[in-house]
């Protein structure tokens, strides 16, 4: 097995370098070799400081989120993050390319922090439905204030180094070879006796209590329209950082963390993170950011399942419906625009929400039997890009999994009996028997 986590002494500073292709994820057996390298720094008394880097294209892309299914390793990244902050010798974070999720966590552990120029620093876990998990809402307002930090974790935007240096969150950009402008760094610590600086215990950003209870209710009022779920505990998590210890303000955010883990939202965000890492290209690419359904597989699916979500709506319509109202439930759900094209949202309304969301389970299920996608999961990357299916849903596979497909299955049977839009497919069945339902599902 390669080694992820190079180490060695260059005059008493000792470099750390993330080694693992093709970004840095910080999965267990990297933090693993992480604690290790860190706890012989700490007992060697021959180093005097220490530099933290990483091979590649990236400094870190952060957690692998495959990981969150399973149960956690030790050391977590919020143990490992406590563990940097503590080392008794400076240590000096100096990162390139993108610095994201726990990737940014650890440069906040750091005592010191430098960026290359091209460097880019964000903390994007609410677009997984998350909260930051190893004390970046308790570490990043210390550092930059709520404002600021609120700004960056809510938009899960990046911020470039020129940017993160005005702020106070770097310390300097290094022009040229990084790792030598590191080096540097820390010698001149060494050199000043200018030791660890722990930013667990900087307050300079709380003690306008005013200005941080004001950035909450400002962030606060913003989100009340939010149908997100993270944000909210972004906020609370920054709010109780100026008012609790330090160790109780990362229980609490442990324990956000926990429970966005398992929220439906976080469970389906994830899951179409994942499906569009899998989806293949000649259905979904991506183009300056945005994915896009491909000429002419793509494109063919995303139009079938656009035809069966009309085909239904028309239906509940003959049987008695609005057509307003059923545009009105599903902007309701989350969709930009409802079935027949009205953008204006009513009340919620399951019967037609579970009918619609079923109609498009039933095509998908032939899409895949038919082979025009490999799986399930193609499905709501799909029609979460071409049917403007609500993300924070997970597309039709997903959301029929979370209404509960025994139950779901009932309800399409009695439905066939008025439209074959509702037939139960021999796909729903097989998820049914699987634990893993419709991720398990893989079609030759």
């Amino acid at each position: 097995m390669a080694r992820l986590v190079r180490f060695r002494v260059i005059d008493g500073i000792a470099v750390v370098t993330l080694d693992a292709a093709p970004v840095n994820a910080l999965s267990a057996p990297l933090r693993a070799g992480l604690w290790e390298v860190f706890k012989r720094i700490d007992a060697n008394p021959d180093i005097k400081a220490a530099v933290l880097m990483a091979a590649g294209r990236m400094f870190s892309a952060g957690a692998d989120i495959r990981e969150f299914s399973n149960p956690a390793s030790e050391p977590s990244l919020s143990q490992l993050c406590n563990h940097i902050e503590a080392c008794s010798k400076p240590v000096v974070a100096a990162f390139h390319g993108q610095a994201l999720g726990g990737g940014a966590e650890l440069l906040l552990a750091a005592h010191y922090r430098l960026a290359s120029p091209d460097a880019r620093f964000g903390l994007p876990e609410v677009a997984l439905g998350l909260v930051p998990g190893a004390g970046g809402t308790q570490r990043l307002p210390r550092l930059i204030g709520a404002e600021r930090a609120l700004q960056l974790m809510v938009s899960t935007s990046s911020i470039e180094a020129g940017v993160a240096h005005r702020v106070g969150l770097v310390d300097g950009i290094v022009q040229g070879d990084l790792g030598s402008g590191a080096i540097a760094f820390a010698n001149n610590l060494v050199a000043r006796e200018q030791g660890p600086r722990s930013t667990r215990a900087n307050r300079t950003h709380f003690q306008d209590v005013r200005a941080h209870a004001a950035a909450i209710a400002h962030a606060r009022e913003s989100l009340k329209d939010n149908p997100l779920n993270a944000p909210e505990r972004v906020v609370d998590c920054v709010e109780v950082a100026a008012l609790l210890p330090f160790d109780a303000g990362l229980a609490f955010e442990a324990d956000a963390f926990a429970r966005c883990l398992e929220h439906p939202q976080s469970v389906a965000l994830r899951h179409v993170f994942m499906a569009e890492r899998k989806v293949d290209n000649a259905l979904l690419e991506k183009d300056d950011g945005v994915f896009r359904p491909v000429v002419p597989m793509g494109k063919a699916v995303a139009n079938r399942l656009r035809k069966a979500f009309l085909k239904a709506a028309e239906n509940l319509v003959d049987n008695g419906a609005n057509e307003a109202d059923v545009d009105g439930a599903m902007v309701a759900y989350g969709f930009r625009k409802g079935p027949f094209g009205g953008r204006t949202k009513t009340e919620s309304n399951s019967n037609v929400e579970r009918k619609l969301i079923a109609a498009l389970l039933v095509e998908g299920a032939a899409c895949v039997d038919e082979g025009a996608v490999q799986r399930p999961s193609d499905i709501d990357a799909i029609a979460v890009h071409a049917i403007s299916f609500p993300r924070r849903k997970g597309g039709p596979m997903r959301a029929a999994q979370t209404l509960g497909l025994i139950s779901l299955r009932k309800d399409m049977r009695v439905w066939a009996q008025d439209s074959d839009n509702w037939a139960v497919p021999d796909l729903l069945d097989d998820a049914i028997k699987d634990a893993g339902g419709f991720d398990a599902i893989l079609r030759s």
